[in-house]
């Protein structure tokens, strides 16, 4: 009973540090939607997260949209090998019949020129690929007009039974099995749209997470803030308040919520304009966000990147000099 206690823990890790990472994903690359397709494999970047943390495709999937972060639309119906899961097949045509590939297509046609009805694949062709009525070996030019196809039919070479439509023999490129029509997997496709402001409000989660973090372990007592009063009374909006012996530092985590690149750099300068007014040291960490200025405050540091884990390295590796 333990073990299956702890499996199911570990199980519920998995998917959490796995919604994480999408939630870093959709932000940091500023997605609107998401197709989800196995088409693309290995070159999926949802299934790389999925494998990665240990967990199905289907389950991170799910457990998005439960979470309202993505919501799904179809967009395509495809079939897929019954044995691997794969969507690349070769294609061949077999004799309802017998089961044979020695099948043939004829389309009977008619040329309106000299009234000549026959089969359209056995007219003459030249080397050019152009075709000539075998009557009166005039070319065949613009359906339609000079000549009419009447109608298809196939033709079992080995068996010798006519019919309207082959049977398609579907054999996988990735592992090889044949599948028909009654054997193939047949689902649905979907794209899934992102909300952007529950996957930035979880972004927001994380960034102050991992922050924390490492203040914590460089000795700094991290609390939430949402404002602080100044020096002259005015509140300031603030992420974190970090104190240690005595030293207090407002923190603030900015990056551009739902994909907003102005209003995020408009938070920093609000930020430094809290630092004028305040008797606390700050430090502004940006995501995807410009923080340096000509002339920076002296109570202010600031650190930046394109990433939320470039940004924890710089600010990790900030810590560890002012330790030495």
């Amino acid at each position: 009973m333990q073990s299956r206690d702890t499996a199911s823990l570990e199980s519920l890790r998995n998917i959490a540090q796995a919604l994480r990472s999408l939630v870093i994903y959709l932000v940091e690359n500023n997605l609107d939607e998401l197709e989800i397709n196995p088409k693309n494999g290995s070159q999926n970047p949802v299934r790389v997260i999925a494998e990665k943390h240990g967990i199905a495709l289907d389950v991170l999937v799910d457990e998005s949209v439960k979470r309202g972060l993505l919501k799904p639309y179809p967009v395509d119906m495809l079939v897929f090998c019954p044995k691997c899961g794969s969507s690349t097949f070769r294609v061949r045509l077999k004799c309802p019949n017998c089961g044979s590939l020695n099948v043939t297509r004829n389309t009977l046609f008619s040329h309106v020129t000299c009234g000549y009805i026959g089969v359209l694949e056995e007219a003459p062709r030249d080397s050019r690929g152009r075709i000539f009525c075998p009557k009166c070996k005039q070319e065949l030019l613009k359906e339609g007009q000079d000549w009419v196809k009447i109608g298809v039919n196939w033709r079992c070479r080995d068996c010798g039974t006519t019919f309207a439509y082959p049977k398609p023999l579907l054999e996988c490129v990735a592992c090889g099995a044949k599948a028909d029509e009654n054997t193939l997997v047949y689902r649905q496709v979907y794209r899934y749209k992102v909300d952007k402001k529950i996957a930035s409000d979880l972004y927001a989660q994380t960034f102050n997470k991992r922050v924390g973090e490492v203040l914590a372990a460089y000795g700094w007592t991290v609390t939430p803030v949402s404002e602080i009063k100044g020096v002259s009374g005015i509140p300031k909006n603030a992420t974190l308040l970090a104190e240690r012996k005595g030293e207090k530092m407002l923190v603030y985590n900015i990056f551009p919520r739902e994909g907003n690149v102005e209003e995020a750099r408009r938070e920093v300068l609000n930020a430094l304009g809290a630092a004028l007014d305040g008797a606390f040291n700050h430090l502004i960490l940006g995501v995807k966000t410009p923080t340096q200025v000509a002339k920076m405050p002296e109570n202010v540091s600031a650190i930046e990147g394109k990433a939320l884990e470039e940004v924890i390295d710089k600010l990790r590796d900030k810590l560890a000099k002012e330790k030495h």
